[in-house]
């Protein structure tokens, strides 16, 4: 009896450590859902995205989650899901910037093959006023029919500084936020051909949400073009 006993305990607590990991003052567990509705410059919502975390386990001195997002309009049509992945390394939070790719292949893009060659952006695990923030990078690779690559296309979020710290309200609660800007710089490679573009991303982040609690995007003349909020959370 003694036995089952602590065999009983011995699987609660393996259970517990595979779906519940704490790092840098988060807590990260199987089944957390979070929402974020997107806005367009005139403040019309216009959709949104349903996370939610599947999986949550260890690689090697890492916590890494598995999310899948789904994205929902404004009529309520959904698109196909995909999946993203979250990696808390202890120091930084290193976030999943493929949802993106993935997002193009379900919107219009679905008989293109994406190879995701460089996808990181990071968070240290302390953010303050004045701090500058390391590059975030995205580099897809694109072919047709299992030929050569046809195209490139590659992002990088350059110039990411804390500007300042600031209380942001949103349906999910208020939460004191770190104002973080950065330079985003496109460019698509067609048949060697390159198309450029640039924008400017304003976040607001805090540090204990897994997700920015406020994402602002203008373009180059400085008009907003859209936004994305927090809405919900457990």
């Amino acid at each position: 009896m003694k036995t089952l006993v602590i065999s009983l305990l011995a699987l609660v607590f393996i259970s517990t450590i595979s779906q519940a990991q704490d790092c840098l003052g988060m807590t990260f567990k199987t089944g957390m859902n979070f929402e974020l509705t997107h806005f367009n410059g005139k403040e019309k919502p216009i959709g949104k995205i349903l996370y939610q975390v599947k999986d949550v386990h260890k690689e090697g001195g890492s916590t890494v989650m598995d999310i899948t997002a789904l994205f929902e309009d404004d009529k309520g049509k959904q698109r196909p899901p995909y999946t993203i992945h979250y990696t808390c390394t202890g120091s930084e939070l290193i976030a999943d910037m493929s949802g993106m790719m993935q997002a193009m292949q379900n919107g219009g893009m679905k008989d293109m093959e994406m190879k995701l060659k460089t996808n990181k952006l990071a968070y240290p695990s302390k953010l303050s006023v004045g701090q500058k923030l390391s590059d975030g990078q995205m580099e897809v690779e694109m072919s047709s029919g299992g030929g050569g690559p046809m195209a490139n296309m590659s992002m990088t979020m350059a110039n990411r500084q804390v500007e300042s710290k600031e209380p942001i309200t949103t349906p999910a609660g208020t939460f004191d936020t770190y104002k973080i800007s950065s330079d985003v710089n496109f460019e698509n490679k067609v048949m060697g051909i390159p198309i450029r573009n640039t924008m400017k991303i304003i976040t607001y982040r805090t540090e204990n949400q897994l997700f920015d609690i406020k994402s602002e995007s203008y373009n180059k003349n400085g008009k907003l073009m859209g936004y994305s909020l927090l809405t919900k959370t457990n």
